[in-house]
């Protein structure tokens, strides 16, 4: 039986190794106006974020920038600028990091030789305090910590001509906000330098070249393929269509990532799984993806491209009607709605030219990288300590959230009612399949709240009027049914939605239907 000093001493242990498992980086911020040399104060309070050793560096870095934008949007007295000025001003590739010595001096961080991958969080703080870079304070913490100045540069505003065509551009994607610049509309004028008091080069260079120092930061193993892409584009009218290019292209899959599938937790390039399909990582374009797969054991070839190509329009669709929503707050002159967006930008189906290798024994390991010829390749969503995976509502269940962010997702569920003319109802939105016509209920709502507060949906499921899009479909009913409980809310009432009525033929009841409100 363990003695009292030894329980003692492995406590002590164990809140030790608690505490070398993470990484706490203060930092405050500060803003170069544009055509200044000098930095001002911002009203914004220090913060402090944790981060775990293995975190990517370049992860971090990323959330960190997000983080400083959601501060910055929250700060009344920083209004002002467009929306095209701060994704600009807050690329993470702009914002200049330095560590802080002491009151006067600052050294930053450059990006090539502390951040570049695969250097992590713990990897960093050596090589930060082998070199000096840290101040005596957190040199010397229990915890790892590093304390940092965060450099803004606020850019040149673009020309209003400029700003109606971004506008024009950025409707083909989404109706709502601008959400980049075209690189015309960046007009540098300052000399790019290393130093903070200079804007970085308009084009990020991106190195091929991997670090040899960081022995502790998993490296990951690529297959390549060639393939075929196929996109979908919605129209006005809310009609979608599948475009296949003839292009032959290449994209990387992870080696190995079926190993750590029992583990349970992302390691390796595994990202994950639901009940019908595994996700793990991809590169394609020189960027990370999230390459989604049907499980064999569930489907055959002919079924994954189904469930797949289903998924795919259901995703598009639903970008379609919340770009509506934004439409239709910005008619009636709402502006407090949070940014949400669906996880498609850069999506794809991906189809092999080429056939894959016959599958392994029945006693032969399973390392496929790929499981199907064809596999849909979607955004890497954000991750760390910085984001938040949020489930709105249950799977079978109408949303009935009190906070600010669910009560948004409720009224845009609303808004796909009436603006469908009750073709379309959206309940939630998670897990799995499918859609393969336009009447259709998506339920379960699950999304990643980033940094910066925006709400990053994914993963949608559908059901439809004629109740045939699959086995989780139950048609007509289930229709009705989110029509009959939804209640309105408050940006129901603002958006005008508590007056809307489906016609008697979707209900299942005499008399009008009344949604959130009594008599």
């Amino acid at each position: 039986m363990p003695n009292a000093s030894n329980v003692k001493r492995r406590v002590l242990l164990l809140k030790a190794n608690a505490r070398a498992a993470k990484v706490d980086v203060d930092f405050t911020i500060q803003q170069y106006p544009y055509g200044s040399s000098k930095p001002s104060k911002l009203a914004i309070p220090s913060s402090q974020v944790t981060f775990t050793t293995m975190d990517l560096a370049t992860s971090a870095f990323k959330q960190l920038a997000l983080k400083a934008r959601g501060l910055y949007d929250n700060t009344p007295t920083l209004s002002g600028l467009s929306n095209t000025a701060l994704d600009v001003m807050f690329d993470w590739h702009r914002v200049k990091y330095c560590t802080v010595l002491n009151n006067t001096t600052v050294n930053m961080i450059e990006e090539q030789r502390y951040l570049a991958a695969p250097a992590t969080m713990e990897t960093l703080y050596g090589k930060l305090k082998q070199d000096r870079m840290l101040s005596d304070k957190d040199a010397s913490a229990k915890t790892p910590r590093i304390t940092l100045h965060m450099f803004l540069y606020v850019p040149e505003e673009p020309e209003d001509d400029d700003v109606q065509e971004v506008v024009q551009q950025s409707r083909c994607v989404s109706t709502r906000k601008l959400t980049a610049a075209s690189s015309r509309c960046q007009k540098q004028k300052r000399s790019p330098t290393a130093s903070p008091e200079h804007l970085p080069p308009p084009k990020h260079y991106q190195s091929s070249y991997q670090s040899r120092w960081s022995a502790t930061a998993p490296i990951l193993e690529y297959e390549t393929f060639k393939m075929k892409r196929a996109t979908c584009t919605v129209s006005k009218t809310a009609d979608i269509e599948m475009n296949y290019s003839e292009e032959e292209e290449e994209i990387m899959v992870v080696k190995g990532w079926q190993a750590h599938v029992k583990a349970g937790k992302p390691y390796q390039g595994y990202l994950g799984q639901g009940l019908t399909k595994f996700v793990f990582r991809g590169c394609y374009n020189n960027e990370d993806c999230a390459i989604v797969q049907c499980k064999s054991v569930h489907s055959t070839e002919a079924e994954n491209i189904e469930d797949l190509q289903g998924e795919f329009k259901t995703l598009h669709l639903s970008q379609y009607f919340l770009d509506s929503f934004y439409e239709r707050a910005k008619d009636y002159r709402v502006d407090d709605l949070p940014r949400m967006k669906w996880n498609i930008s850069t999506a794809f189906i991906g189809k092999l030219t080429e056939k894959l290798a016959d599958a392994p024994g029945k006693d032969g390991p399973d390392s496929w990288s790929l499981v199907f010829s064809v596999f849909m390749v979607l955004p890497l969503l954000p991750s760390g300590a910085l984001c938040k995976e949020i489930k709105f509502s249950g799977s079978a269940e109408v949303g009935l959230n009190p906070d600010s962010l669910g009560c948004a997702v409720d009224a845009y569920a609303h808004h796909v009612a009436v603006d469908s003319m009750y073709e379309v109802v959206i309940s939630d939105i998670q897990d799995e399949f499918m859609m393969m016509c336009r009447e259709v209920v998506l339920k379960s709502s699950i999304g990643i709240i980033t940094p910066d507060q925006t709400i990053v949906f994914f993963d949608p499921q559908s059901h439809t009027a004629q109740g045939d899009s699959g086995y989780w479909d139950h048609g007509q009913p289930a229709i009705t049914e989110f029509l009959k409980l939804h209640k309105c809310n408050k940006h129901c009432k603002a958006l005008s939605l508590d007056i809307e009525h489906p016609p008697l033929s979707h209900t299942n009841h005499k008399g009008p239907l009344h949604i959130g409100f009594e008599d």
